[in-house]
């Protein structure tokens, strides 16, 4: 039985740490090491890890590094064959591991096995009658890199099937794929590390499969603060410009200038308009690094954009927000496009 290596990324999540160490010290599977990578928590939480915890290994960052930064400070030390990134709010049904493994072993063309999340049953919606919600069974991708989980807020089924998907937002993956393509881009202090990591995994020729026998639940809080919008939107042009083709990046251009056109009106509306000016400031400053981190990716490369594009959609849907502009005109006008550009790609 190989060795899995679990990370939870913790940062001011006593409440909720309890509850995920609990789950992943129940797991059926033997042979599974347990860390935290705390980034400079003040609740107690690390006290609290080496008083109740003890077989859990603790990793003090001492400052908050961001949840890239934070996993791969473990991945240098982990002993695991197989590689597991979650949050704290995340807890796991008790074969949750065992299925991931499983599915591993399964297919060696298989480089990231991810969960099916459900809304823990503290945040499910009273009118569904306790029913399971589904939080996420994979990730979308629009092709200008807006992500959305897949099926959210759709009542879960026992007939869903094992699925590829573009995205995972946590997953295992093995030691070997780690040593190909890396770790998390610490330069993405947080949202779309995730992206990035799944998009290195595809472009070394591996897929992403999401099984419905592997559970978690999330006790899940949607962040419409303005940061979140700041950093998301300049992370998610950042990965775009790093990892695609030239040729794919001239295709979709005019798909991003009017995406970027809404995002600033949205910035306008909404008061962060500063932060998204200074966004793209901060991307022509990471310019010479960003074409470093193309350069490398060359190194591992084994498909082309014809091949990751093949999951991506021409909708987009943004987790947590409904707007009928976005819903009639921009979505449509996207898929519109994206039909007409795809077969260049």
């Amino acid at each position: 039985m190989k060795k899995v290596s679990a990370i939870v990324v913790n940062w001011n999540g006593k409440d909720v740490l309890s509850g995920c160490l609990q789950s992943l010290l129940k797991q059926d599977y033997e042979n599974l090491e347990t860390w935290v990578s705390d980034n400079g928590s003040e609740d107690g939480s690390q006290a609290m890890v080496r008083e109740l915890y003890p077989s859990v290994r603790l990793l003090e960052n001492g400052e908050n590094l961001g949840f890239g930064s934070a996993v791969n400070r473990v991945l240098k030390k982990a002993e695991g064959h197989y590689f597991l990134f979650l949050n704290n709010d995340l807890e796991m049904a008790p074969d949750c591991v065992r299925q991931l493994v499983d599915l591993l072993e399964s297919d060696s063309h298989i480089g990231a096995a991810i969960p099916k999340i459900l809304y823990h049953p503290d945040k499910q919606n009273p009118s569904l009658n306790d029913s399971a919600v589904i939080n996420s069974f994979g990730v979308l991708i629009n092709y200008t890199g807006i992500a959305c989980p897949n099926l959210v807020d759709q009542q879960d089924k026992d007939d869903l099937p094992y699925t590829e998907t573009a995205c995972g937002g946590i997953f295992m993956f093995p030691r070997e794929v780690y040593e190909q393509v890396g770790g998390f881009d610490e330069d993405l202090f947080l949202y779309h590390e995730d992206h990035d990591l799944s998009w290195k995994i595809r472009l070394g020729g591996w897929k992403l499969m999401v099984t419905p026998n592997s559970v978690c639940y999330h006790h899940y809080n949607f962040n419409k603060g303005v940061h979140k919008f700041y950093r998301s939107e300049k992370n998610r042009l950042h990965i775009l410009f790093k990892n695609l083709e030239c040729k794919t990046l001239i295709l979709i251009f005019p798909a991003l200038v009017v995406v970027e056109l809404a995002q600033i009106v949205h910035a306008l509306i909404h008061g962060w308009f500063g932060l998204k000016m200074k966004s793209y400031f901060e991307i022509l400053g990471q310019f010479l690094r960003i074409s470093r981190k193309r350069r490398q990716i060359k190194s591992f490369r084994k498909v082309d954009d014809k091949e990751i594009s093949r999951l991506y959609r021409g909708t987009i849907a943004v987790s947590g927000m409904s707007n009928p502009l976005m819903d009639y005109v921009l979505s449509p006008l996207l898929s519109f496009y994206w039909k007409l550009i795809r077969g260049w790609i």
